[in-house]
C-alpha cells in the first residue's frame, strides 16, 4: 500500500504548451479521498534517458509512481523503454495484450506499428482498458497509464488499492488578515506542532483575504493546532472568519 506517491507526466507536447495537461487535476483529489500523499509531480520531456535519470531518483523518495503518457506505438512514445529499463527488464509482448490488439479491425492502421502497443516490460501486470485494447502496465512500483484524459479516467480506479491509507484530518480558516501580519504565528504554530502540516494561500476574489489550512494525521493534533493560530491571530487584531473542518479516519 503506497502512502506516498508520485505523478510523472511524459511529453513534449506538454512542456511545449501544445496541449494543456488535463489529467493532474483529475488524479490529485482522488488520490487525496484515497488517503495517499501526494509528493511530487513532475512534467518530462519524450527523452529515454532524462526519464530514466527521473523515475530512478523518484522512486527513493515515494512509494508508488503513477505516469500518465508515453505509451502509443509512434517513436516519440518512449514511456515503456524507460520503465523496463529502470525496472531491469526486457520489453516483451504480452499475449493477451497482442491477441485483443489482433482482434481489432484494420481500418487503415499498420500492423506491425499497433503491436508495439503490446509490449510492456516483462513481468509487468496489466492495467485493463475498457476504452481500447492497448493496456496500461504496473511494474517495479510504476503505474503506467495512457496520457489521453478520457482513458486515462475509465483506468485509473484500478490503482486505488495501492494508494488507498489513512486520510488526513484539515482545518482550513478564512480571515481577511495580511500573510504579513501572521508570519510569525503561522512560525510559532508549525514548530509547537510538528506533525501538523500548515499553508497559507491568498484568494483574490471572494470575500476572504486568505486560507491557513492546517493538515495532520490526528485530528486532534490539527484542530489544537488551528486552534492556537486563531487564537494568536486574535491577539494581533485579525480574526477567523470561516472554519471548515475535514476529520479523518482517526476522527
Amino acid at each position: 500500500m503506497a502512502t506516498r506517491v508520485g505523478i510523472v507526466i511524459l511529453g513534449d507536447e506538454v512542456l511545449k504548451g501544445e496541449i494543456r495537461e488535463a489529467n493532474l487535476a483529475y488524479m490529485l483529489p482522488l488520490l487525496s479521498e484515497w488517503g495517499a500523499e501526494t509528493s511530487l509531480c513532475a512534467i518530462l520531456p519524450d527523452d529515454t534517458g532524462v526519464v530514466v535519470r527521473h523515475l530512478r531518483r523518484y522512486l527513493e523518495e515515494v512509494d508508488l509512481l503513477i505516469l500518465t503518457g508515453g505509451i502509443g506505438p509512434t517513436p516519440d512514445d518512449i514511456t515503456r523503454d524507460a520503465v523496463a529499463e529502470v525496472a531491469g527488464v526486457p520489453l516483451v509482448i504480452h499475449p493477451e495484450a497482442k491477441a485483443a490488439l489482433e482482434a481489432l479491425p484494420a481500418k487503415g492502421g499498420n500492423p506491425q506499428y499497433r503491436m508495439l502497443m503490446a509490449h510492456v516490460p516483462q513481468g509487468a501486470t496489466l492495467i485493463p482498458n475498457p476504452l481500447s485494447p492497448a493496456p496500461g502496465f504496473f511494474i517495479h512500483r510504476m503505474a503506467v497509464f495512457p496520457g489521453i484524459p478520457k482513458m486515462l479516467q475509465a483506468m485509473f480506479g484500478w490503482v486505488k488499492p495501492l494508494a488507498s491509507g489513512a486520510r488526513r484530518s484539515r482545518v482550513t480558516l478564512y480571515s481577511m488578515a495580511p500573510e504579513s501580519s501572521y508570519a510569525g504565528i503561522m512560525r510559532e504554530a508549525m514548530d509547537a506542532f510538528p506533525d501538523v502540516g500548515v499553508g497559507s494561500y491568498p484568494i483574490t476574489e471572494g470575500e476572504y483575504r486568505v486560507r491557513v489550512v492546517f493538515r495532520g494525521e490526528s485530528y486532534g493534533r490539527t484542530a489544537a493546532c488551528a486552534a492556537r493560530f486563531e487564537e494568536r491571530l486574535a491577539d494581533v487584531g485579525f480574526h477567523v472568519l470561516r472554519r471548515v473542518e475535514e476529520r479523518g479516519d482517526d476522527g
